[in-house]
Parts: C-alpha cells; sequence; structure tokens
C-alpha cells in the first residue's frame, strides 16, 4: 500500500495527523499508523475485565442498595437521574429492535461505560457514594474518595473510546502505558486477583515497548 493509496482508504485528515507527527516521513507515519492499530487491539483485554468487573460490582451494590435485580426503576421520573434513565430507555429499545427479553442481565450488558462512570459524579454523592464506595473494597483508604475514582474512570472511559473510534493512541497526555497502568490500579482496588490473571493475557506492556522502541 502506498500513501495514497492510504489516503483513499483511511482519508488524508485522519493519516495526515501521523504524517505530521513523524516530520512528513510517509514511511515512519504507515508505521506509526500500523502500530497505533496494534496497540489499540492490546488495549482491549484491559478494558474489557475493567468495564465488565466495574459493571458487575455496581450491579451487586445497587441491588442490595434498592433490594431489587432492576434497581434502575427506582429512578423512573426523579429527574436527579434523567440521564440515567434515558441511558435505560435507549437500552431497552436496542433490545427491542432484536427481539430480546430486556432481563436485568441483558439490559447491564447493553448499557456504556459512560451510564457506569456517571455514577459517581458529584450530584451522587450523598446518594450513591456511600454504597458505591464499597465496589472498591480495595482501593486504599486515602484514594477512596468519590473524586478520585470519578476521575480514574472519567480517564479509562475516554481511554476507551478513543479506542472504540480508532483515534490516535501514541502520543497522548498522559501516555498510553500510563493510562494503562491506570486502569489496572482500578482493576486491582476492585479484586487484586484480577492483575495477576489478566497478565497472562495483557499484551498492551510488550506491544508498547515495541512500538516505542521504532
Amino acid at each position: 500500500m502506498n500513501w495514497v493509496d492510504l489516503e483513499r482508504h483511511f482519508s488524508a485528515a485522519r493519516i495526515g495527523r501521523y504524517r505530521a507527527a513523524c516530520g512528513g516521513d510517509e514511511a515512519k507515519a504507515t508505521s506509526a499508523y500500523v502500530s497505533n492499530m496494534l496497540l489499540a487491539e492490546a488495549m482491549m483485554p484491559m478494558l474489557s475485565v475493567l468495564e465488565i468487573a466495574l459493571r458487575n460490582g455496581i450491579h451487586q451494590r445497587m441491588s442490595a442498595l434498592y433490594q431489587r435485580p432492576d434497581w434502575w426503576e427506582a429512578w423512573s421520573g426523579d429527574q436527579a437521574f434523567a440521564w440515567q434513565n434515558k441511558e435505560v430507555a435507549n437500552a431497552k429499545n436496542k433490545l427491542q429492535r432484536r427481539v430480546e427479553i430486556a432481563t436485568p442481565d441483558k439490559i447491564i450488558a447493553e448499557l456504556a461505560f459512560g451510564f457506569w462512570s456517571s455514577l459517581f459524579n458529584g450530584a451522587f454523592q450523598s446518594l450513591l457514594w456511600k454504597d458505591l464506595r464499597l465496589v472498591f473494597p480495595r482501593c486504599p483508604k486515602t484514594q477512596r474518595k468519590r473524586h478520585t475514582v470519578s476521575s480514574a474512570l472519567n480517564q479509562i472511559r475516554d481511554l476507551r473510546n478513543r479506542v472504540f473510534h480508532h483515534e490516535q493512541l501514541l502520543w497522548l497526555t498522559p501516555s498510553l502505558i500510563d493510562l494503562h497502568t491506570k486502569g489496572i490500579e482500578v482493576i486491582a482496588w476492585l479484586d487484586p486477583k484480577l492483575v495477576p490473571w489478566l497478565a497472562n493475557f495483557d499484551r498492551l506492556p510488550a506491544t508498547w515497548a515495541l512500538a516505542a522502541s521504532r
């Protein structure tokens, strides 16, 4: 594939950013673009473990708090949860279009990361934080603050969106490897045993080291 073909398939605007970052060197830019795709692929295990463990942990705590598996229904009509109610409604609509029964498990799986991270917003400090802090039993007390958890989750949410929308990962601030480390830290807050288990198939550190050496 030559540069003209890459521009035709991926757009001049998209890959032009790589050429600019590589000082106009199209060979280096092409290599950087490939490295970026491989980094996005390598981020998937960490993001998957974190997101699924997080939402299931939240589900357990909220089910206990509201004494029902469909705990979001307790927010129906409550303007404090207007955005969350809209997201639940969207999830139900998607399931209906696929002719699937909207069970709690199905709705949980359909809700996006932004829904889960939003529950740690400042607006819910007095409403939810007392219970949601228990989602992170191994988070050090000095860090188990709503704003600390919220900031970490928002960083991971933004990273997840970049990965899923095929955006640039090579030259982020904080760096991709630092954001990956933050994700591992959050996973350890959920359950430290997940960290060595994930390490068995997490290729991001090695992929990052290879990309950085080019």
